[in-house]
């Protein structure tokens, strides 16, 4: 019994180690939206046409979707990429994620009738999603967003 104290104990010692320096590592970079400052001027600059309701349910959509705080909603701007919002969470390529890209999709999809892999690359922003949707729903007036896709 007390060699497999002993082996157990080891084992969750280099594991704590091993996200400890990883941790120093790759530092969760999401912080880096969390110091900015409200992002709704952007999203009216950027989409003069658009509501502040139909702004505000695309960015809910997202912020569910990645399981962040509801009040983290205006924290992202149209041009920040989704993927590096992504890889933002999860800087180590192949670690397992909480799905949330394709949570993502699946919300567009209810929402929106809106296919997320038919307009993915990896330069993707979230102006561009929403500049997407809105053009090409009917119960969304036209859109004359100036964010590239």
């Amino acid at each position: 019994m007390d060699l497999q104290y002993t082996i157990l104990l080891g084992t969750t010692g280099l594991a704590a180690l091993a996200v400890a320096l990883l941790l120093l590592i790759f530092p969760r970079t999401i912080r880096v939206y969390w110091e900015r400052s409200c992002t709704g001027r952007a999203w009216k600059r950027s989409f003069p046409h658009a509501s502040k309701h139909e702004i505000r349910k695309f960015l809910h959509l997202f912020v569910e979707a990645f399981a962040f705080q509801k009040t983290r909603v205006l924290y992202f701007a149209p041009a920040d990429r989704v993927l590096a919002i992504y890889r933002a969470l999860y800087p180590v390529k192949g670690w397992p994620d909480a799905l949330e890209l394709e949570n993502f999709a699946l919300r567009l999809e209810k929402a929106y009738d809106a296919d997320l892999r038919g307009m993915w690359h990896d330069n993707l922003t979230l102006g561009g999603v929403f500049s997407k949707i809105t053009t090409s729903c009917p119960q969304h007036p036209g859109n004359t967003g100036s964010v590239k896709l």
